[in-house]
């Protein structure tokens, strides 16, 4: 009887693994794709140059300096960092609460190296950093289409980064570009179960963003969604998947230690979030009470638009789910729910500076045909460069 009990329970776990297996490439098999992977980097440098040239022809039109909008806002907070590391105590905005705290600290020490110590020009080297970051960080996106969409056009995904709605933030002294590289990093490791450098970008992430620490969490769900209970036997088998668990938060926590050092606060980094009008709520009734806007205030633009978009990441979210990318809508649902928490602000800049979001809209546009796809991704271009129009005129609600 207890044979035959074993032998059911064996049966079970084998076809969830076989599961696993058909639903995501095995890690050999995601090895190979990913380096016969063709990846168009013409294309890349191509749409930067396009794009980039573009946007500083309107800020010559405009009679604006390129260089300082696109190191404006919170490129001003990285460039303190850089320059006097963390403040000791509170400072800056109008009530003198705020302080730099809340940015994570990989991104300046990047800075500080490129301005080699900040003898160099920060606004050009900044702005030159996060395109060089950003060409790496689309080679390898396109190396993670090869592994998970195998046939996907690279083209599509290249150009559609490149010019959609708020991509200037990727040209912006803002870490987006550093978390995108980092993200699609760990990605194709984890893909290619190459679990000691999934570590070291996870560990990584953790010191960009701070939801860069919800990539651990996102995995586990993943694994429980595919394995069901059988994960954690597979965790016995598996001890390196324990280690990114472990390593994966070691970035915060070793900003938190640099906190606690400097300001007595080692949660400094979210405490501060205050200043910024940011306290812990129902992300439902904010977004209900964001939509809202559009019937009882239309002329208060910003809470309805941001409302809207957190809408629309939640519909990517779903059709994320739909196709069965447990990862990859983990993802997108603590990049998306934990800073709606918080409030509306700043929500379609969470969304762009997560690449699950913009491979879910890929997705979306592969099924169409492909003359309204590549039409819609000129239309998302346009709309662009009215948001650069405001953008270079320091519109707070884009910030």
């Amino acid at each position: 009887m207890n044979d035959t009990v074993a032998a059911a329970g064996r049966t079970v776990f084998t076809g969830s693994l076989r599961r696993f297996a058909t639903q995501t490439p095995a890690p050999q098999e995601a090895l190979s794709r990913a380096k016969a992977a063709r990846i168009p980097w013409l294309h890349i440098l191509l749409a930067l140059v396009v794009t980039r040239g573009v946007w500083l022809a309107i800020a010559v039109y405009g009679d604006q300096n390129y260089l300082h909008a696109m190191a404006q806002f919170d490129g001003s907070w990285f460039k303190g960092i850089m320059t006097r590391g963390y403040d000791i105590q509170a400072q800056g905005l109008s009530d003198g609460d705020a302080g730099n705290w809340a940015f994570f600290p990989l991104y300046p020490a990047l800075l500080w190296l490129v301005t080699l110590g900040g003898q160099l020009n920060p606004d050009l080297m900044g702005v030159l950093l996060s395109n060089a970051l950003l060409v790496v960080a689309l080679g390898l996106g396109c190396r993670y289409l090869a592994i998970t969409r195998p046939g996907a056009s690279m083209q599509l995904f290249v150009w559609l980064t490149a010019s959609m709605p708020y991509s200037f933030y990727f040209s912006a002294v803002y870490s987006e570009t550093l978390f995108w590289l980092l993200c699609f990093a760990s990605l194709i490791d984890w893909r290619c179960q190459r679990t000691g450098r999934v570590m070291l970008w996870t560990l990584l992430l953790s010191l960009t963003r701070a939801t860069g620490v919800f990539w651990v969490i996102a995995m586990g769900i993943e694994l429980l969604v595919r394995l069901r209970l059988f994960a954690f036997v597979e965790l016995w088998r598996r001890p390196d998947w324990l280690l990114i668990g472990v390593m994966g938060p070691l970035g915060l926590f070793l900003f938190m230690a640099v906190l606690y050092y400097q300001t007595g606060d080692a949660l400094a980094f979210s405490h501060v979030q205050i200043s910024w009008g940011r306290e812990m709520g129902n992300p439902f009734v904010n977004l209900i009470e964001g939509l809202s806007y559009w019937l009882t205030a239309p002329e208060t633009l910003r809470p309805a638009w941001q409302a809207s978009m957190a809408l629309v990441g939640i519909g990517l979210m779903a059709w994320l789910g739909v196709q069965r990318r447990w990862l990859e809508m983990g993802l997108a649902g603590f990049t998306l729910f934990v800073p709606l928490a918080t409030g509306l602000d700043a929500i379609p800049r969470y969304m762009i500076g997560m690449p699950v979001f913009v491979l879910a809209l890929h997705d979306l546009l592969s099924r169409v045909p492909r003359s309204l796809a590549w039409m819609l991704v000129a239309l998302g271009a346009i709309f662009n460069l009215w948001l650069v129009e405001n953008w270079y005129d320091a519109a707070f609600w884009l910030v």
